[in-house]
This record gives structure tokens, sequence and C-alpha cells, in this order.
């Protein structure tokens, strides 16, 4: 067989088969399923960013220096000597477009059980809202009419502008996804994430220690300043920096609370976040137990009570009857009818 991809041929053998067999088109399927995946996706790519970050390390791209500056005075610098591979901001793009993606879907899928159509009302003015102003959350949720009044107050409570703004996670995703998605890759740094220099002092004088910056830009950083009293006690100083280094992406390390946070604990905060999202509004709209795993009894009580006076089962729209045309078929043979001559041309 040719490389490229493989086709299938498929024969029925046998009865005709009986028009009331359910067919995966009939079933009933989870509306939040496709949101769930979204972020199983963005689990792939955040082991695939660690992956990449570990190759990046292996032939020791970072170095620290110690420079005196002045007679009392030294500066210990790190620095970086090779660029971040471009994989880097593609995979951050990737599992940033993941995260966004599946809270727009848990919008679209509550809609579609609200209104109890599939597709739900007006889907292209579908997303999930992430407003940084009182003013934009007005305009955006004027959008979303199909909700229930007891969900818009939930998305109200997950605002930007409802919150801490620096803190709130969906800000945050909102802000580094229109970058990537709109603008440019998001920019690499680097982030020194402990820190416990020892020092060799011939004098036995003790310095002043001061740190300075932790995360590396334009592929440096001042970390720490020892300044000593006189130029005497400063001779013949080195250091063992002793330092650990994270990835860090440039707009994201100057958020003063992200900025104490590791990158991999960043990661896993917001797919946890984004899933316990999901599960908010799965349980609500569907009662999916394995979706009550994050929620609190009061608030699964609550959703248990208005389920079946708010949220319908979304039915698609019905089928159009086929156009039939007329058949221009090969005679038949009992080799065609077994599919034999499809097997010959797929060797």
């Amino acid at each position: 067989m040719t490389p490229g991809w493989l086709a299938t041929a498929i024969t029925l053998c046998g009865e005709a088969q009986d028009a009331t067999v359910r067919t995966y088109g009939k079933n009933e399927v989870n509306l939040f399923k496709p949101a769930r995946h979204r972020v199983e996706r963005a689990k792939v790519h955040s082991r695939e960013m660690i992956e990449c970050w570990n190759e990046f390390l292996e032939p020791h791209p970072f170095a620290a220096h110690l420079t005196r500056t002045n007679a009392t005075e030294y500066i210990l610098t790190v620095e970086q000597y090779e660029e971040f591979p471009q994989e880097l901001p593609a995979l951050f793009g990737e599992w940033l477009y993941n995260l966004r993606s599946a809270l727009d879907y848990i919008i679209w899928a509550a809609a579609a059980y609200s209104s109890g159509r599939l597709p739900p009302p007006h889907e292209d003015r579908l997303q999930y809202p992430i407003c940084d102003s009182q003013n934009s959350w007005k305009r955006t949720s004027q959008k979303l009419s199909v909700l229930p009044q007891h969900q818009l107050e939930l998305l109200r409570t997950m605002q930007p502008f409802a919150s801490d703004v620096d803190a709130n996670y969906l800000g945050w995703i909102n802000r580094l996804a229109r970058i990537d998605r709109h603008r440019r890759l998001t920019i690499w740094a680097a982030r020194i994430v402990t820190a416990d220099p020892i020092a060799h002092i011939p004098s036995g004088v003790e310095p002043r220690w001061e740190w300075g910056e932790r995360m590396l830009e334009s592929g440096y950083c001042d970390l720490a300043r020892l300044t000593f009293p006189d130029s005497e006690s400063a001779e013949g100083v080195s250091v063992n920096p002793r330092l650990t280094i994270d990835p860090e992406v440039s707009e994201w390390g100057k958020s003063p609370f992200y900025a104490e946070r590791k990158f991999d604990e960043r990661l896993r905060m917001f797919m946890v976040f984004v899933l316990a999202e999901i599960d908010t509004y799965d349980y609500d709209c569907t009662g999916n137990l394995e979706a009550r795993r994050s929620l609190t009894e009061e608030f699964a009580a609550q959703c248990d009570e208005r389920r079946s006076r708010i949220f319908k089962t979304p039915t698609p729209p019905a089928r159009n009857a086929p156009h039939w045309t007329p058949a221009m078929l090969l005679k038949s043979s009992r080799a065609r009818y077994f599919g034999e001559e499809l097997s010959h041309k797929l060797d």
C-alpha cells in the first residue's frame, strides 16, 4: 500500500436493518464534553512545554557572573547565551487557545440547554464574557440573554472588574490569548525562582546584601548587590550563586500576583480553574455526577432544585428529506457484493 491517509471500505452484509436501531447521531451527547476535551489538549501542550524547556536547558544556556563595579561593590549578574526556541511561545499560544475555547464552549452548551435548541439561538454572538470594567460587562452581557439570570450572576462574579484584576485568571487568559491570536507570539523570558548565594570572603567582613531583579529580560538580570564598608574588606570575593531558573512569559511576569508563583504551578492553576467552571455549568444544566466533584453541597442542592424548571434537552433542527436523484450503478456481482474488488484496490 502506498503511504498516505488510510481509506476505509465499508460493506454491509446480511438482512436490512430495522428502522428503530439507534445510531450515534441519535444518541444524546453531553454538550460540555468538547470543553473538557479542550482542557485535555491544554494539558498535552503544558507537558510539551516542559519537555521543550528541559531540552533548552541541556546545553546550560545560563551563567552567573560576579562583577566588581567599584572599590566596595559587587553585582551578581545572570546572563542567557542561547535564544529561546520558537516552539515555546507557539506551544504556550496553543495552550491559551484551548483554555479560551473551553470557556466559550461552556456558554454555547449552557445556551443550548437553556433554550432547548441545538444549535442555540444567535450562536454567533455567544462567547464567555471576560470584562475589565462594569461598562464592558453591561454591553457584553446583553448578548447572553438566552442564559438564565442565575447563570448571568455567576458569570458576573467571575469577572476581573468584580475582583482583584491582577489575580483574576480569566483576565490573564484573555489578555495573553489576544496577544497571541491578534498580534504576535508572547515574549518569553526566564525567572530566577530560588536564589541562595554563598560568598567566599577572604577578609571575613560581612557585606550588605541587596536583591535586584528576578526576571531575565533582553538576556540578563542584575540579581544581587554586595556592598562592603571599605575596599580592603572587599578584596578577593567569589560567589556560588545556587540558582534555579524557570521559564517566564514577559507580559505575565510583570504581574505582582503571578510573579510569586512558579510557571508550572500557574499552568496547573489555570487548568484546574477552567475545569471547575466547566463542572459548574455542566452540573447546573445536566446533573452530570462527574461534574459534581468540585461543587459545594449548597450549590449542588440549588442546581438540583431548579434544573427541571429551567433547562431542557436540546433538540436539533429537523433534517430535511433527501433529494433523490437517478443512480447509475455498475452491474451487481458476487465479488462486488462482498467488496472483493475494493480490497484489491487498497493493496
